[in-house]
Order: C-alpha cells, then structure tokens, then sequence
C-alpha cells in the first residue's frame, strides 16, 4: 500500500502544477474546437489576395489533429454526433486552400460508414443545434465540389434531419426591427455561418455587432465571427478573431471570450465528483472565494442563457456545500418568465445540462425556499423525458435515489467507471469543461485513489472485524451480524485518507449499538437489562454475566481507547462525557423494553423524547468527533439534544427508521410512531399517517441542512466544520440504509454495494486517459494469479483474476462471480502493477 500511496502522492503534486500553479491560464485547460478552428482557418487573408489563409496555424492544426478514423472531434477515440459536423467543416477548410487530399478523403469515408450509427443512436430524436448545423455543413461541402455519400440505410435519417431544419426555420420567421430584418429567436446568432441565404448579412451587420456586445449571444461563436467577417470586412470581427487567436492559438474553443468563473465551477465540480477533494481543499477554497464574489456582485445575472443558468446553478451548489451563504434567485428567474419556461421545456435538449444542474442545486435546499421546491418539480419533469430516451445515465440515477440516500464513495466510483459528460455544451454540442488531456490526468488520479482507499478500507474492515470478534460480540447468537454493513456505510461517507481513527470509531460504535439494541429488544429478560443500565451507570461490571458482560465489556473498550486518543491529542481527559452520554442511551433502551412488556407511551411526545435518544446516532456520532482535529465543545456532550444540529439528527434518523419499521414492530408488539400517529387519529389509515410524517421528515431536512452548511451555523452555533459534516455523513448513512425499504436489516441487499466499495476493482473506461498512461494500463497485470477466499457461508472457493484492457474497459475477470464478504490472505493488483 505504500507504494500506492507514493503515486497517489506524486500525482497530486503533478496535476498541482499542470492545473493550478499562479502561471496556468485556465483558458488552457479547455478543449480546442475542431468545428470552429476549421472556419477560422476558411478566412482568407486580405493583404495577400486571398492566396492563403489568414490564420495559417488554424489550418495546420486541422491538419495535424485528424484522428485514426478519420474524423474530428473532442475526444480522438469515440466520435459524436459533433464529429459529423466538425469533420465536414474541416474537409471543406482543406479543400477550401487545396491540401490535406488523403484527409480529406479519409473524412469523407468516416462520414459515410459512420453517420447511419450517429444518427441510430438519437432514437429518432436530434438536438436543434445539429438539425441547423449538419445541414448546412452538408451543403457547404457539397458546394466546394466535395461528394457527401451516406450509406444506404442513412439516407432516411439525414432526410429527417433536413425535414426537421426545414421545419424550424418555419417557425422562426424572419421579422421586422425597424428598417432590418433578424430572426425571432436571437439564440439563432450562434449559428450565423448555417442560416439560410434568406438571413442578408449585410444588412444587418450593425445589428449583429450590437446585438454581440449587447446580449452576449453572437459573440461567444468564433464560428460565427468567423463567416461574419468573411461576409462583410468590418475590423470589429477581425479585432475579435484576432484577440481569440492571442489568447487561445491556433486551436481555437468552442466559446470566446470564456467565463473563467464557469471554467472553475466545472474544474472544482470534477475533482469532487471524482473522489479528490481532501487532495485539493486549499485549491478549491481558493477558487470557491473568486467565485463567491462574482456570484454576490450583482443580484441579477448578466445573461438569462444556457451557460449562464448551469454556472449559476452549479455555483450555487458548490458554494452552499462548502459554507457559503448564497441567494437561489440568480437561477430561479425563469420561474417568473412563462415564456422562457415553455422555450426550455420546448427546447429541453439544449438546456438539458443545465438543467440537469439546477436539479442538484434543490439538494440543498433550506428552510422556506419554496421557489427551489418549484424549480424542482420543473426540473424533473424535464429530466424524466430525457430518462425515457436512456434509462442507464447518470440523470437516472439522480432523480431516482435522493442526494442523501447516496453514499460519496460508491458515487466517486459511478462517476470514474462511466464518467458521462455533464458539463456544459455549447450549441453546436461540443462540451464547455476540461481538455480530455486535463480529464485523463485527474481520472488517472481518481483511479490510484480510489484502489488506495479500497486498501485502506480492507485493511481497516479487517481490523475491526478481529475486535469484534476479540469482544465476543460476534458469536452472540441473537445479534444482527453487522460489522460489514457498519464499517462500509462509514468508509463510503467519511472516506478521506486522514480520517482513519474517526472511520473505525464510528463503526465500533454502531457495532455496539446494534448489539445493544437486540440485547434490549430481543433476548435479554428484564432483571439482566436493568443489571446491565445500572452497570453503565456505575461504570462497573459486577452482577454482569453472559451477554450483559460481553457488551459491557467491548462498550468500556471502547470508551477508554477514544478518550485514551483524545488525551494523546488534547491533553485532558474526556472519559467521565463519554461515559453519560452512553448511560443516556442505555436507559433509554431500558425504557423501551418497559414499554414493550408493560405497555406503551402515553403520547407521540413521550415516545419522541425516549426514542429519539435511543437511536443513539447521536451517541456513534459525538464518540468519534472527538477523534477530529476540532472536536466539538464538551457541553454537547452533556445535552446533545440542546445543539439544533445535534438534535435535528436524532430526531431524523429516528423518523427514518420509524416508517421502515413499523410494521416489524407491530407484529413484535413495539411502540412505533407510525402506530402511535394512526391511534391517536383513527379515521387514518398507515399510509396517511406515514405520508405526514413523511412530509415533516422533508421539513426537518432542510432544518438539518442549514445548520450543517452554513459556517458558523445559524445565530453561531459554534460547531467546528468538520463535526458538522460528520453529521450530514451520519443522515446520508441512515438515509441509506432506511430510504425506502429497510436494507439494514436485509441479509443480501448490501452485499454488491459491499464489494463495489471494498473489494471490486474498478471498471474504467480508458479511452478518457492520454496514450502515455495507457502503457501503465497496458503493464496492468499481464500474469494471472489464483487466490483463495473466504466467501459466504463459510466455504472457501477458488477464483482466477485475469487483469485485461479489453475494449476501454479495466476489469477481473471471475471464473465463478460470487459475492464476498470476508477477504482473507488477498493480493490485488492496482492497474499500475503494484500489488498492495
């Protein structure tokens, strides 16, 4: 493992330099535009007699950047519906200046064998950007005398997608402004160089350049700059093609002039979605603060577009989830404007990942932001069209399981293997975010990272697995054996390196508890509990035998070795806080057991008081924050319900729990409050009275949400921020495992999560990473080795590990799959070739 951790180490430092050292222009790091650099490269330059071109690298790079296939697009490997127009705009830039002839044919070739495939694969339905692009890219070829063939069962296809241009421009009349004519739609400026002759140019130039300065629209096209000036001449479109190749070179972006806030929004969102932010963190407060200025300087946006709303919306996410206190109304406007919602909803496909954005912004949803509750409701009614067409993306994913229900390690590991692009796209499709050099560096680094924290987390789950069972907790007969379950809904939610220590309390503590609780609730007779509170009271175990013992035994292990760390760390001692805020939890496990033999609360706010402290995640949570580097004050330790943090996890983590198990717990004739709400109110039946509480459960959320956020927390609570995050952690597990069914208790349900997050190697799309990493890829474990495990059941099975880069994909190979749960004596090898 050490050796991994050196790489992951070095990496870091590299990618420090390359993406973020004072000298890095973040202009850099986007990717070139095939599309746009090719109608640069058409310009004529005007001193010469237009014998050559005016931006000559622009050519060289088309040139120069034609991919194996022979096409061009935004990544070398895998083409696009953008790689269809990209490629036939740089084949007509090539026979535009009478080169490049075996490019062009190539090109010509690919756009024949692969536009049928392209064009399959929309299922019927193509984004407005390319019904106006590939079009008139078609016919512009056609017109320098190129031969376009499709293949025989493309032909309906490209015919629709005619049909459908033909159909737009229809309802995009041209109309009057004063003594000049513009389209209605001013998002049509974008695509200058494909309108229809009908659009005169000429006449309209000083509208264009006003409109450009003005709305931020034509402007942003290097494109349409470009067939601009060779249209009418005027020095403000050449001073703009000028000051794109200044800045850019020869290979010229999607966009000009660039939003450097959204370049860092997209930056910082991908080292987070990858798992890297602990590598980071100072980077990352660094551009979150440039971001948060821009973001409070004005209350309105500047532009009401595509760009504008997913830098907004995703801004706003960024910024709340780091502490910052944020407005939603920068990206809500539209909720005021029917218009604008019907052209979204109208034109959804160019909108899609924005608002794909704005769905995640409602995740951190406060207290009364009621406009961020109907943005919601718009934004998945949106996404869930798009979900008919794909049922296997990420937009599925998101609307389907709720941001708390889903744990950040298993989502770091869903964005490596499919890693589906969800920045920004421009209108002609091609992707506003990192160079795919930029991408693969961090993917290279998101891969190592993931592999050392799977070590880790063996190694980790290993160890507790030994104390378990060194306490005797593990062989008790009528306890939920949970340890797996414990350790990985921790190790996927507090999963940086440094928090190993807080990682294995957490998880000694739930494995106490649940032990615990089924003592209480299931086996022990009542004289055996009331010895066993009382043993807790005293902090000594005489009178105990049998399970009482043992649980007492492994609960003072673990007190003393958390306050044995805390005095290492601080100097005092913490032991006698630790000792009643277990005795709290153990009474009211003794409380409930009463109920269960002697009868029930006499109110919901009885049961409540009781019942929200023997959830006890208040207990797992405040042990191990005191393993953190700003643990919290001890006067929470004391009354935990008095912090509203504090006291808004125990309230949610019991209601979560309630709704799954009310059932189980009228059939074992427990106290639910599901069951209390139906008998106070008889004419509801479980499913109302689930409903309501339910609903005060999503209220509660966002309650929770603003004090965990939001530095200082509301009216300063104080809390250090770690320790708050320690509790949104918490409600993530919690949410998990009571979502909609109760998987906790479940024997199998977690089992493939289990793997995924500890022992499954990752299956990585390798087509993301530059070609020298791929000969690291190549040298991944060319031998095979045979390993003997323990899997479940107890039996032990043999299974070959055959390491191969098949077609963009890392993987093992298993003769027999099964699913694991205790790993014994296993080698696995990392895809750099270090065993670990």
């Amino acid at each position: 493992m050490y050796s991994q951790e050196v790489l992951v180490k070095n990496l870091v430092m590299k990618i420090k330099q390359e993406l973020f050292s004072p000298d890095v222009d973040l202009v850099s790091l986007v990717p070139p535009s095939p599309y746009d650099t090719a109608w640069l490269s058409m310009i004529p330059n005007p001193h010469r007699g237009s014998d050559e071109p005016l931006f000559k690298g622009c050519l060289d790079w088309v040139l120069q950047h034609q991919s194996i296939r022979g096409f061009w697009g935004d990544d070398d490997h895998v083409p696009t519906l953008g790689s269809l127009t990209s490629t036939l705009a740089c084949i007509v830039a090539l026979t535009t200046w009478d080169v490049g002839y075996d490019a062009i044919q190539k090109g010509l070739a690919f756009i024949h064998a692969s536009t049928e495939k392209l064009l399959e694969e929309q299922n019927g339905t193509f984004p407005e950007w390319f019904v106006i692009v590939f079009p008139a890219m078609v016919e512009l070829a056609q017109t320098k005398g190129l031969r376009v063939y499709f293949s025989h069962g493309s032909t309906a296809l490209v015919e629709q997608v005619f049909q459908e241009r033909k159909q737009i421009f229809q309802m995009h009349r041209l109309v009057q402004s004063g003594d000049q004519q513009q389209y209605y739609s001013l998002e049509f400026m974008q695509y200058l160089e494909a309108l229809p002759e009908t659009y005169d140019i000429n006449s309209n130039e000083t509208l264009l350049i006003s409109q450009s300065e003005e709305d931020g629209l034509f402007i942003q096209s290097p494109s349409a700059i470009a067939y601009a000036f060779m249209k009418t001449g005027r020095k403000e479109f050449l001073s703009k093609l000028d000051s794109i190749v200044q800045r850019c070179g020869f290979s010229v972006p999607a966009i000009y002039p660039m939003d450097e806030d959204l370049l860092r929004v997209c930056l910082i969102n991908r080292i987070e979605r990858l798992g890297l932010e602990e590598h980071f963190m100072a980077e990352i407060k660094s551009m979150l603060g440039q971001v948060y200025r821009s973001y409070i300087s004005c209350e309105e946006p500047k532009s009401k577009e595509v760009l504008q709303l997913y830098k907004d919306s995703l801004a706003f996410r960024l910024l709340r989830l780091h502490g910052y206190t944020v407005s939603p109304r920068k990206f809500c406007w539209f909720l005021d404007d029917e218009d604008k919602m019907f052209y979204i909803e109208e034109h959804h496909e160019i909108f899609l990942r924005a608002i794909y954005n704005v769905y995640r912004a409602t995740d951190v949803t406060f207290t009364g932001e009621s406009q961020l509750e109907d943005v919601k409701e718009f934004c998945r009614r949106i996404l869930e069209k798009q979900t008919l067409k794909d049922s296997k993306n990420l937009i599925k994913h998101e609307i389907s399981i709720p941001w708390l229900a889903r744990l950040d390690h298993l989502e770091h590991r869903k964005f490596i293997e499919r890693e589906e692009p969800v920045g920004p796209w421009t209108g002609r499709g091609l992707s506003y975010g990192l160079s795919c050099q930029s991408k693969g560096k961090l993917l290279q680094l998101a891969i190592e990272n993931y592999t050392l924290r799977q070590s880790m987390f063996r190694n980790e789950l290993k160890e507790l697995e030994m104390w378990s069972k060194g306490m005797g907790l593990v062989e008790m007969g009528f306890a939920r054996q949970k340890t797996a379950y414990c350790y990985f809904a921790v190790a996927s939610t507090v999963s940086h390196s440094s928090l190993s220590c807080v990682r294995l309390a957490v998880a000694k503590g739930a494995v106490i508890v649940t032990v615990a609780d089924d003592f209480f609730d299931k086996e022990g007779p009542m004289n055996e509990l009331e010895a066993l509170a009382n043993a807790v009271k005293r902090w000594q175990n005489e009178g105990l035998d049998g399970h009482g013992k043992t649980i007492f035994k492994a609960l003072k292990d673990f007190v003393d070795d958390i306050s044995w760390q805390f005095f290492n760390q601080n100097g005092y001692d913490i032991k006698s806080y630790l000792q009643d805020l277990w005795q709290q939890t153990f009474v009211s496990w003794l409380k409930e057991a009463e109920w269960s033999r002697n009868g029930h609360p006499s109110s919901i706010v009885e049961y409540l008081q009781v019942a929200t402290c023997s959830i006890a995640s208040h207990t797992i949570l405040l042990s191990a924050a005191l393993l953190l580097s700003t643990p919290p004050e001890l006067e929470i330790l004391k009354s935990p319900q008095s912090h509203p943090l504090t006291n808004s996890l125990m309230v949610l983590t019991r209601l979560l729990n309630e709704i799954q198990s009310y059932q189980k717990e009228q059939e074992e004739g427990k106290p639910n409050l599901v069951l209390l709400h139906m008998k106070g109110n008889p004419n509801l039946g479980a499913e109302e009275s689930i409903g309501i509480i339910q609903k005060m459960l999503e209220e509660k959320k966002k309650e929770f949400l603003e004090h965990a956020l939001v530095i200082n927390g509301i009216n300063g609570d104080g809390m250090p921020e770690a320790c708050k995050k320690l509790h949104l952690f918490c409600l993530k597990v919690f949410q998990m495992f009571f979502n909609s069914t109760n998987v906790f208790d479940s024997p199998t349900e977690l089992l493939a999560d289990i793997n995924k997050a500890i022992y499954d190697p990752l299956r990585v799309d390798a087509q993301g990473i530059s070609k020298k990493d791929k000969k690291i890829l190549a040298s991944y474990g060319k031998s095979q080795t045979t390993c003997v495990m323990k899997v479940q059941g107890n039996l032990r099975k043999e299974f070959v590990a055959k390491p191969y880069l098949g077609y963009g994909v890392l993987s093992l190979k298993l003769r027999k799959p099964t699913i694991f749960t205790t790993f014994r004596n296993l080698k696995v090898c990392n895809y750099s070739g270090y065993w670990v």
